[in-house]
């Protein structure tokens, strides 16, 4: 079968790099095996995967992203530098495949795609103000990083709410009150249920204790509509 073969870039150019390997694979949700061939030639990287599953693009645009991210940070850990993997293209074509990425997540871009910016962006600019403001960035940051770490979503979409969580306890002067008081405190400013709240920490709890833990694009996308659900309703009550 022709293999896919996938394009990108290593980030940032102006740190040049130049390096091959070969490399099998597990697909950590299903088990999915196959071989990956990577080139990276002055930070232009071409990937191409051997396999017999007929692949959804983004499944295996996430794997191929965390394949060559892992090398380039043994690279970081030997040279002490800080690389970035972007994966751009895909081809294959015996199964009529050619698309660019975006850098949108279907799912979350498509219940924002009404919202006016520069409003929504003044009003979030407005409630990190002040000192606890630093959770509310916290918390971005967080959900930025869960979007780029495909295996890594539920571990910062969790750790996002509990820096909501921090900040409700802050705001209501009870930081020094026991957690169970802050999160009940921090559903009834939300609106959201703890049930919700539990889905969300159970689909984090094995990678925050550094166990090995995947899911598919269709996972990650109720994820990621829980948690924007769980935030969104937090920053109306605050």
């Amino acid at each position: 079968m022709e293999p896919y073969l996938f394009y990108g870039v290593v980030l940032p150019e102006r740190a040049q790099l130049t390096l091959q390997f070969s490399v099998g694979f597990s697909h950590i949700a299903s088990g999915v095996e196959g071989t990956a061939k990577v080139s990276i030639i002055l930070n232009q990287t071409a990937v191409t995967v051997e396999s017999e599953h007929n692949w959804d693009i983004f499944d295996l645009r996430n794997l191929v992203k965390n394949i060559v991210q892992n090398h380039l940070a043994m690279v970081g850990y030997l040279m002490g530098y800080a690389y970035d993997f972007e994966v751009t293209r895909v081809l294959n074509q015996s199964r009529e495949i050619d698309y660019v990425f975006g850098i949108d997540i279907p799912c979350l871009a498509e219940r924002n795609k009404d919202i006016d910016l520069a409003v929504a962006l003044a009003s979030l600019r407005e409630k990190t103000i002040g000192p606890n403001g630093m959770f509310l960035n916290r918390c971005f940051s967080d959900l930025t990083a869960s979007m780029k770490h495909a295996d890594d979503t539920a571990f910062y979409c969790y750790r996002a709410i509990e820096s909501l969580r921090h900040h409700c306890a802050a705001e209501h002067n009870l930081s020094g009150a026991s957690k169970t008081a802050q999160w009940e405190k921090f559903r009834e400013v939300s609106g959201c249920t703890e049930e919700v709240l539990r889905q969300i920490k159970v689909a984090a709890d094995p990678l925050r204790h550094g166990e090995a833990a995947g899911g598919s694009s269709e996972d990650r996308a109720k994820l990621f509509t829980a948690t924007w659900g769980v935030v969104d309703g937090y920053l109306r009550g605050v």
